[in-house]
Order: structure tokens, then C-alpha cells, then sequence
């Protein structure tokens, strides 16, 4: 047991030391949700949310809000009011056509990338803006090239994985029988390149980024972007 003289001596210096910093904390209550209700979001051509839950894993919270005949528009609200905002990006990398999906994502990956990025990561954006353009077989190929030398654990990356899913097929040019790709591996790879780039260089604000991804994602729905 400490004596009383000595319990005194480290009030005072923990008095003198000042009050322990705390990380911020973001707790998802506290994020304003400026946009509700959301209204029509056409580009969703998936009436049922459960429709599209089939197409990746929610997390168990996420699965709370799926009850029997809640519509797309009715999910996303239920997420945004939980604060959910990993998993409604997650849900609109599946709902969403691919190639507005990939227009989505690419525009919040850019939007958080750095101006060190490596040159890897910046060919991969720049070879899913070519596809964007011009969405040919040759650029959907070459955007397999800049992902495999950017890597999956980068979001440009795994962006531009997004893009060589989204049709074809995975196998060579030369194969005679074509392996298509499974329909929602576009909006996994999509999701992934999302996630990753909300915890680039600050995580602790993880939160908010995934909010602002989600709302520019509601934009598109909308097809107002």
C-alpha cells in the first residue's frame, strides 16, 4: 500500500502534467445526417433491399434493419439512421449499375488520394478513367494490368479490380471458353477501394469519409452525378 505522503506527490504531478490527451473520438450518433429521407433513387433498379443483401455479407446490425419487404430506399435509410455508413457503402457498390458504381468510387478515391501516391496507384486511377471513357475490352484489360502492379491493399488497386470484374472474362484472351466473372465482384472490389481509402493517412476519421462517400453515392442514385 502507498502511503498517504506518497498517493498526495502523484496528485500533484498528474495535477502539474495536465489532463491525459485523448484521441478524438467519432461516435457514429454524433454525425449529422443531412440528407434524409432520401426520396427516389432510380439508378437502384433492385426494388427489395434483400435482393441485393444476397450479393455481399452485411454485418449482423445491418442485417436488423432487413425485415420482410423493406425496398432499397427504406434500408439505406434505416442504415444512415444507425450510423452504419460501412455497410450502406457496401450496399451501394452492389446496388448501383456497374459503370456508375465505378464512376462513384473512382471520384471518392481521387478525392482522398494523396499527392505522394505511388506512381502504381496513380496509373491504376488513371487506367479507370480510360475505362470510364471508353469502356472497351483493351481498357478493361489494361485496368487488370495497373491493379495487379498497384496491389489489392491499395484503393486504387482494388478500383480498378472493380473495373476488370465488372464484364468479360477473367480468363486469358487466348482462352477458347470464357470465365465470366461473378456479378457482384465488381461492387466487393468497389467497397474494398472505398474502405481502404477512408483510413488513409488520418483512420480516426474514418467515419465522416464514409458518410461523405455515401452521400456523393446517393448523388449518383439519384443520377444527379
Amino acid at each position: 500500500m502507498r502511503s498517504k505522503r506518497e498517493q498526495r506527490r502523484n496528485t500533484i504531478s498528474r495535477r502539474k502534467q495536465g489532463p491525459t490527451p485523448q484521441t478524438p473520438a467519432y461516435s457514429r450518433s454524433a454525425l449529422k445526417v443531412s440528407f434524409m429521407p432520401l426520396g427516389p433513387l432510380p439508378k437502384i433498379t433492385f426494388p427489395m433491399a434483400a435482393e441485393i443483401c444476397q450479393r455481399y455479407e452485411p454485418d449482423e446490425e445491418a442485417l436488423s434493419c432487413l425485415q420482410d419487404g423493406v425496398t432499397a430506399v427504406e434500408f439505406l435509410e434505416s442504415l444512415a439512421e444507425r450510423g452504419l455508413w460501412s455497410e450502406a457503402v457496401k450496399f451501394l457498390a452492389q446496388a448501383l449499375p456497374k459503370r456508375d458504381a465505378i464512376a462513384w468510387a473512382s471520384q471518392c478515391v481521387r478525392h482522398e488520394s494523396k499527392a505522394d501516391s505511388p506512381p502504381t496507384s496513380l496509373a491504376a486511377l488513371d487506367a479507370v478513367d480510360t475505362w470510364l471513357s471508353n469502356p472497351s475490352e483493351d481498357h478493361r484489360r489494361a485496368a487488370q494490368v495497373a491493379a495487379d502492379r498497384a496491389g489489392a491493399g491499395t484503393p486504387a488497386g482494388c478500383l480498378a479490380f472493380g473495373v476488370f470484374f465488372s464484364g468479360g472474362s477473367l480468363g486469358p484472351m487466348t482462352l477458347e471458353h470464357a470465365i465470366p466473372p461473378a456479378d457482384e465482384l465488381t461492387g466487393k472490389a468497389l467497397a474494398g477501394a472505398l474502405m481502404l481509402a477512408a483510413v488513409v493517412g488520418e483512420p480516426e476519421n474514418a467515419p465522416v469519409r464514409l458518410q461523405g462517400f455515401v452521400e456523393q453515392g446517393l448523388q449518383v442514385a439519384r443520377g444527379q452525378a
